[in-house]
């Protein structure tokens, strides 16, 4: 148990929703968390279920949906490893304003609403970081609006291989996608066979797949075909690699030097 907790409070404080946090806050929240094991396929909660939990996930994949009276589902998010989500949570007498399903296999750490509420009350800085949380998310909403107007279909799904292979090293490399790629069609808005197309359309930019895996022949180089329609700057998107660490890239070994 005691080794359990303290992998959960590593795990937190190099977050950065945590870093920088208040030690007595970190450890009042550490306290009264709770680790949690979800299978694929798994609801956490659905649409307009009282906003009782705040949730970091440790690993897995987590979908945030909205769905209609006829069965039909709007994608909002997917969140993966040390993504936060559930902000509602520190608003009284809120519900979700979305559903959430595990679509791989995921950990999860819960922090009751209460807890959350009564340390926000004590420190301010506890609601500003969760409001800049939910102001970050709103802005990538409005940068994928802004990707649909922009961009074509093979520059976001471009997009998304760069954001899916955003902790790998080296000017390029294979990695499998880590969810039902019809997830990730329906997420950019794109119908399955869209989706299958733009990623045969990426590769005269080097990206290869075959079954699950994915090959990005250079990063660089798939950065110069797909966000040359982005406005993001470097700091905004989980998938930028700078003009610095594309100019320092070692052929020898592989490796950027912005990796180090």
């Amino acid at each position: 148990m005691a080794k359990t907790e303290n992998y959960k409070e590593l795990f937190l404080r190099k977050l950065p929703f945590f870093v920088g946090m208040q030690e007595a806050d970190i450890d009042a929240l550490l306290a009264g968390a709770k680790i949690k094991d979800y299978p694929k396929g798994a609801r956490l909660f659905l649409q307009g279920d009282g906003a009782d939990r705040f949730f970091v996930i440790i690993n897995g994949w987590i979908k945030l949906y909205r769905g209609t009276p006829d069965g039909d589902e709007a994608v909002v998010a997917l969140f993966t490893r040390g993504d936060v989500f559930g902000e509602a949570a520190i608003f009284d007498n809120t519900n979700y304003p979305f559903a959430a399903e595990a679509v791989e296999q995921a950990t999860l750490i819960e922090i009751p609403s209460a807890l959350l509420k009564n340390r926000a009350k004590a420190n301010p800085d506890i609601t500003a970081r969760l409001m800049d949380s939910m102001s970050r998310e709103m802005h990538k909403l409005q940068m994928e609006n802004e990707h649909i107007i922009l961009m074509s279909a093979s520059q976001r799904v471009g997009c998304l291989l760069l954001q899916l292979s955003s902790g790998m090293l080296g000017t390029g490399g294979a990695f499998s996608f880590p969810y039902d790629k019809a997830l990730a069609a329906q997420r950019l808005g794109m119908k399955p066979e869209t989706f299958s197309r733009a990623l045969a359309q990426l590769k005269p930019a080097g990206v290869t797949v075959k079954g699950s895996e994915i090959r990005i022949e250079s990063f660089s180089g798939l950065v110069d075909y797909a966000c040359g329609h982005c406005t993001s700057l470097s700091n905004e998107c989980r998938g930028s690699r700078t003009k610095e660490c594309k100019e320092n890239a070692c052929p020898k070994h592989k490796k950027s030097q912005c990796d180090d």
